[in-house]
């Protein structure tokens, strides 16, 4: 709250008194004033202490207040009521977890089961591995053999070739030797008669023998390449079939090591999974509400055996640490500060007064109306404070400045014109002079004068008062 100046018509008062010098002669103007100030106010310059203070409202208010809503659903077997006072560890509500207990033991045997198949899924990735690393071998081991078995071929291919080129060539010269020796014979049988027709019978038998053969040799000769060649081909044949057999067999290895490794995976995020579901439901065992502090129950939500749900406000709760809570004007904020001491007056304790000490000063205003204000916090002396309840009306008076051994005056006898400010100063004689004054602090009542007057002066409290005066004066003299 702001401290108040008062503010006087200055120019009414200098027209008023204009009238008056013009009207009353000076040696009536003594008594005028005498009979003028009889009818005043006035204050004697005086020395002493000004203080400053700031007024506020507010009400008790508890350090701790605790809202407590239920994570899990039951029926309630016990909870204290509105009103309720408890200490510090007492139970303040309780309700029946029978359900979480069946929800966490299903919750342990899917977290048993979520291992085992963690475990057969490593056993599978495991045997993955096994089974591609006996793949890879086999295929190797059947790859060289394909190989030695195509090579086989190939040398039997190449030999059975040179042997039938041998047979035929060996085949072929018998032939044209028996051919020879038949020429030769009839040759000879023409000059020589004692070669006989049975001679040149067997010699021509000899060259249908050696044709004989000749066909025969060739005929084998072709069945023995023909086979190496068909044995060769179907060697290759074998050795592809065997490359693309292994092949399949690394793939299929590899893809089952894949396949196990997300199951691994899978399993992996299920046991997971698991651990946070039992993890949940054993939180969600805290069925019962223990008091943190000291306190009274502000209200209860649910009677003994009622079935309550989660989610609700179920219990609130204050603490028996009580401190004052109030709002101060943003003009006058600036001159709060922690530390400082404020007097205490309760409404319901309007004879007592008490101290208490500024503990914090919010930072966050609040603005209703356009009017800004900031909250702040007063700790109660408790030893000289009377019964605090929660919700009592307070009233605060803070001392915000002491200015010690200064003069001062009314606030009501200041006079501010022109930005200059001015007394009513009391002459000897009565007369009244505008005095220019420089003021200093001031508070509901008094202001400080730095300079223009002295201790024991005399000045006028209100100038309306005054102005109300001459003017009955006045009207006195005329009539």
């Amino acid at each position: 709250m702001r401290i108040r100046t008062s503010r006087k018509i200055f120019f009414l008062i200098v027209n008023i008194l204009m009238v008056t010098i013009t009207v009353i002669s000076l040696s009536s103007c003594k008594t005028l004033g005498e009979d003028i100030l009889a009818g005043s106010d006035t204050f004697e310059v005086t020395r002493g202490d000004i203080i400053q203070t700031i007024t506020t409202s507010g009400y008790v208010d508890s350090v701790d207040k605790n809202d407590y809503s239920l994570v899990t659903q039951g029926k309630v077997l016990y909870t204290l009521e509105k009103d309720d006072i408890f200490r510090k560890g007492n139970v303040l509500l309780e309700i029946d977890n029978s359900r979480q207990e069946l929800l966490i033991a299903q919750a342990e045997e899917n977290l048993n089961a979520a291992r085992n198949s963690l475990s057969i899924a490593k056993l599978n990735y495991q045997q993955a591995l096994d089974a591609n690393h006996i793949a890879i071998q086999l295929a190797e081991t059947g790859a060289q053999q394909a190989e030695l078995s195509t090579r086989s071929a190939l040398v039997a291919l190449e030999n059975a070739n040179n042997m039938a080129d041998k047979s035929e060539k060996s085949a072929k010269v018998a032939l044209e030797n028996a051919k020879k020796l038949l020429a030769e014979a009839k040759d000879e049988a023409k000059s020589n008669p004692l070669i006989t027709d049975m001679q040149l019978a067997q010699y021509e038998a000899n060259v249908d023998s050696a044709e004989a053969n000749y066909d025969s040799v060739s005929a084998q000769s072709r069945s023995a390449a023909e086979s190496a060649e068909i044995a060769y081909k179907q060697s290759i044949l074998g050795q592809s079939t065997s490359y693309w057999s292994n092949l399949s067999s690394t793939q299929s290895a590899k893809s089952q090591i894949e396949a196990a490794a997300v199951n691994i995976r899978q399993a992996e995020t299920q046991l997971r999974l698991s651990e946070v579901s039992l993890e949940l439901a054993r939180l969600d065992m805290d069925n019962i509400i223990y008091a943190p502090y000291d306190g009274i129950v502000l209200a209860s939500t649910y009677k003994e055996g009622q079935y309550a749900s989660p989610g609700m406000n179920a219990i609130s709760i204050i603490s028996n640490d009580f401190i004052i809570k109030a709002e101060i004007n943003e003009t006058d904020v600036v001159n709060l500060k922690t530390g400082q001491y404020v007097d205490i007056i309760l409404d319901a304790y309007p004879e007592t007064t008490f101290k208490g000490k500024i503990i914090e000063i919010s930072r966050i205003p609040t603005s209703i109306g356009g009017v800004v204000t900031f909250d702040f916090l007063v700790r109660p002396d408790r030893e000289n404070a009377p019964e605090l309840i929660y919700g009592l009306s307070a009233n605060l008076e803070i001392t915000e400045a002491i200015s010690k051994n200064v003069l001062y005056v009314p606030i009501d006898s200041i006079i501010e014109e022109n930005g200059k400010t001015y007394v009513n100063l009391v002459s000897e004689d009565g007369s009244i002079k505008k005095t220019e004054v420089v003021t200093g602090a001031s508070n509901y009542d008094f202001v400080e004068i730095k300079s223009g007057l002295n201790e024991g002066d005399i000045v006028l409290i209100s100038s309306i008062n005054y102005i109300n005066a001459i003017r009955d004066s006045l009207e006195s003299e005329v009539n």
